[in-house]
């Protein structure tokens, strides 16, 4: 074996092996050249699982659904170049989404930079303030000892204090590939152990003073662990304070649970009356109403929790931030309960529109709402959904209301975009189990070589085509003379087309209640797109139906 060849395997099995050490379990490659041993380190591991994605690009997405549904970081590799800039979607997602990842990018050596090499730019500091660090190693060379415990630092940072990405680059020379037998070697490194940020209780005693009146609790779309949301629940029922959560926090589909949680918060924010102290957890609501309900009541307590120390609160109506675990702030506040009949109207606000939300809901006519609404209600406990952004998101939002078995729901709302979506779907049914993709017919487009990957994998895609951007529909510029040329982008494709291109069975689904059958007779298989067409002005009479009737006289 050449000496470059050796060295840079060596160089590499050394890094991998810190990082799995450390704790790292799997790893997203894309084929290429100069990334070979740190490929090769990866296959050759007897603790990591690598799975092979062409397209960088999806693969950084791929790798995004890994993490968030394992809750535990996760490595990318590929070659030099434009195929790493490709990871940028996926890596600026990771960074407002708070998604552990490793980018470990290949490149070419010092020797060979600023000189017109082949697929060679300079790559450092790509993705500038989207990681939470930027280490360039040094081209190979004979003394690896440093590697693992620099691997486990790389580790660390991409969980905590702030969860994010982590880019390490790493130049390597030719040859690349070793021949012959390369043992693993197995070096020690060190373990990396998390912990929980504990609050002050001076500052908890002060907060307490501020819990009198009646209080909401308020969850954005930040997955909250099992123990917050145990936690939220019950300083709920203590303090009679009504939960309005948004679908990813978990709260909505939590289990067995009493009223606590309201089944429809952003029809309830629409039109309710005053609150005197909220607490504040996980990123701001993805409805718009909840979040310019609190923004109007500035100057009452609102305190705002996070672990993070990334706060939320886009409006400035905060009046506390509080870097601590949720479930540590929870069980430590006492506070004083809410006046009972704040609770009962808040709950009967949410009754009249549960009933509106059924009304809405009642006929076979499929649209983005109805076909949510009965999704949701009959999915087999435990199940994995991703919701894709736009119209999608909000949809379910509104009309999903609460359930009282378990469903894992995920969603990119870091950006909030249509890209990748797909892909991150597909990385969660890879760690998780038979899962099923709700998107939209541009999320859909955006990320077409995802379908490339749905063979072998248990993902089920519930397609809802309104004819390209039904969002903006909901949104100012649907009074614009232009809107229907610049702003609603049909699209030619053919989804039947697009499945049976690659390998993909596809159905077509009439009624809501033909396309929901279709999804759970096939949700344990998958490899399916399940197609509805959706009527632009069906949907939209349907959720305006559906906002002036749920509440008519609530707060008059």
């Amino acid at each position: 074996m050449s000496e470059p060849a050796r060295l840079g395997f060596a160089w590499a099995q050394a890094l991998l092996d810190g990082l799995a050490r450390a704790g790292l379990r799997r790893v997203v490659a894309s084929p290429g050249s100069r990334s070979t041993p740190l490929t090769l380190a990866a296959l050759r591991h007897p603790d990591l699982t690598v799975e092979l994605v062409v397209d960088e690009r999806s693969a950084g997405f791929f790798a995004l659904g890994l993490a968030k549904a394992e809750n535990s970081p996760v490595a990318l590799i590929a070659t030099s170049g434009s195929a790493i800039a490709n990871w940028a979607p996926a890596v600026v997602e990771a960074d407002m989404g708070r998604v552990p990842l490793i980018l470990l990018s290949a490149d070419r050596p010092p020797e060979l930079q600023n000189c017109g090499a082949n697929q060679t730019m300079d790559q450092s500091a790509l993705f500038g303030v989207h990681v939470r660090a930027f280490r360039p190693l040094p081209p190979p060379e004979t003394q690896t000892g440093w590697l693992p415990a620099f691997a486990a630092q790389i580790f660390a940072a991409s969980r905590f204090p702030l969860p994010g990405p982590v880019h390490v680059n790493v130049p390597l020379r030719e040859p690349l590939t070793p021949s012959g037998e390369t043992p693993f070697s197995g070096a020690a490194g060190p373990l990396v152990c998390a912990g929980r940020l504990a609050p002050d209780p001076a500052a908890i005693a002060r907060l307490d003073a501020l819990l009198v009146g009646k209080g909401v609790i308020v969850c954005g779309p930040d997955a909250l662990g099992v123990d917050a949301r145990a936690a939220i629940l019950d300083i709920s029922r203590r303090l009679d304070a009504p939960v309005f959560a948004d679908l990813l926090s978990g709260l909505r589909f939590f289990g067995a649970q009493d009223g606590a949680v309201l089944a429809h918060p952003e029809a309830v924010a629409r039109r309710a009356p005053p609150f005197d102290w909220a607490l504040r957890f996980g990123g701001t609501p993805v409805c718009r109403a909840t979040a310019e309900w609190l923004s109007k009541r500035r100057g009452v307590p609102q305190i705002v929790i996070a672990e993070h120390g990334r706060f939320a609160d886009p409006d400035r109506a905060a009046t506390h931030f509080v870097q601590a675990d949720a479930a540590l702030v929870c069980a430590s506040l006492r506070g004083a309960p809410s006046p009972p009949e704040w609770g009962v109207s808040l709950a009967e606000a949410d009754g009249m529109a549960a009933n509106a939300a059924d009304a809405a809901c009642s006929d076979a006519v499929a649209f983005e709402g109805g076909v949510l609404r009965l999704l949701l209600q009959l999915l087999p406990e435990g199940a994995p959904v991703f919701l894709a952004n736009s119209l999608t998101i909000r949809s379910a939002e509104w009309f999903s209301g609460r359930g009282a078995h378990a469903l894992k729901i995920f969603g990119n709302r870091g950006l909030s975009g249509i890209d990748g979506n797909v892909s991150t779907a597909l990385g969660i049914a890879s760690a998780l189990g038979p899962a099923v993709a709700v998107v939209g017919d541009l999320a859909f487009l955006h990320d077409v070589n995802a379908l490339s990957l749905m063979r072998g994998r248990r993902l089920t895609v519930l397609l809802l085509d309104n004819g390209g951007g039904g969002i903006f529909d909901h949104l100012p510029q649907a009074s614009l003379p232009e809107f229907e040329q610049a702003w609603i982008a049909p699209q030619a494709y053919k989804p039947a087309a697009l499945a049976a291109g690659f390998g993909l069975r596809y159905i077509r689904a009439e009624t809501t209640n033909a396309a929901v059958a279709a999804v759970l007779e096939n949700f344990s298989v998958g490899g399916l797109v399940v197609h509805v067409a959706i009527d632009r002005a069906f949907s939209l009479a349907r959720c305006r139906s559906f906002f002036a009737s749920c509440q008519p006289e609530f707060c008059s």
